[in-house]
């Protein structure tokens, strides 16, 4: 495993030992990732490594809907750094985002970049990757409910010419009761390189039976003659009020190449 992750895995606990409490409030969330993938029943597993850093501009308030949600339903602006490698095909990313909410008129605007490398015979070049713009605008349409419209575009770093486009339109709602649930659906539509367009549906949902506790399962679909779709289900726990732990079983079919795959997250809100 490359040393950054090392290093970033060692922050997320020693900083989560130094500062858990009790106290429910908080300003920032660590996590620390790890991907398990197996390819078309390949006895190799593919396994990706991740760290990523959120800060918020003001404390995120806990005391209403599900601790999972708590940023959502506190309408808490924020930005991310982040970095993830994929051992076995030596690549690895980073990622910054920005999200600023309004919390009186609601308005949401978000701004997102990151950037895939591929060594090279041990050597990292920026000639193989891609790079990935997306901007979005939002809306607070009810109290825990939103509406947003994204865009993105992703560039091949070897050649300008490939560029992908695409748009979606997405809704999220939270509703608060003593079980709570949390529904996100999207509808998409990208201009692949092949020049067609590629349509695509998303849709998860999710059921709190405390507070702490999040079961949920969705799928994403590609209504296009090629297939790329996907099920998961995942559920999280909160062990202390800042210390999550979230595990994720999915199952994709992408042009005929079946994945399975496990994803398991550790955070520490500080």
């Amino acid at each position: 495993m490359n040393n950054k992750i090392y290093h970033g895995l060692a922050i997320v606990l020693f900083s989560g030992l130094a500062q858990i409490s009790t106290a429910e409030n908080y300003s920032s969330e660590l996590t620390a990732s790890y991907q398990s993938a197996n390819v078309d029943g390949q006895s190799d597993d593919m396994g990706m490594y991740g760290v990523v850093q959120k800060i918020y501009f003001s404390d995120v308030d806990t005391s209403v809907g599900p601790l999972a949600k708590a940023a959502f339903v506190s309408r808490a602006s924020s930005y991310t750094i982040g970095y993830s490698e994929n051992e076995d095909i030596d690549a690895h990313t980073t990622h910054a985002a920005i999200d600023w909410l309004n919390k009186d008129t609601g308005l949401i605007l978000s701004a997102a970049y990151s950037s895939d490398s591929i060594d090279t015979n041990g050597i990292d070049t920026d000639g193989a990757g891609s790079d990935q713009l997306e901007l979005s605008v939002g809306k607070y349409v009810g109290e825990t409910t939103t509406v947003s419209l994204q865009y993105s575009r992703a560039e091949d770093k070897q050649n300008s010419d490939l560029v992908e486009d695409a748009y979606s339109l997405s809704i999220s709602h939270v509703g608060i009761t003593d079980v709570s649930f949390a529904v996100e659906g999207s509808i998409s539509m990208a201009d692949k390189l092949t020049d067609d367009e590629q349509f695509g549906l998303a849709l998860s949902a999710t059921l709190y039976p405390s507070s702490k506790l999040g079961i949920g399962a969705g799928f994403d679909i590609a209504l296009a003659d090629i297939d790329d779709d996907r099920v998961f289900a995942f559920a999280e726990w909160f062990f202390k009020p800042n210390v999550r732990g979230s595990a994720t079983y999915y199952i994709s079919d992408q042009d005929n190449i079946d994945v399975t795959g496990l994803s398991l997250e550790l955070s520490l809100r500080l």
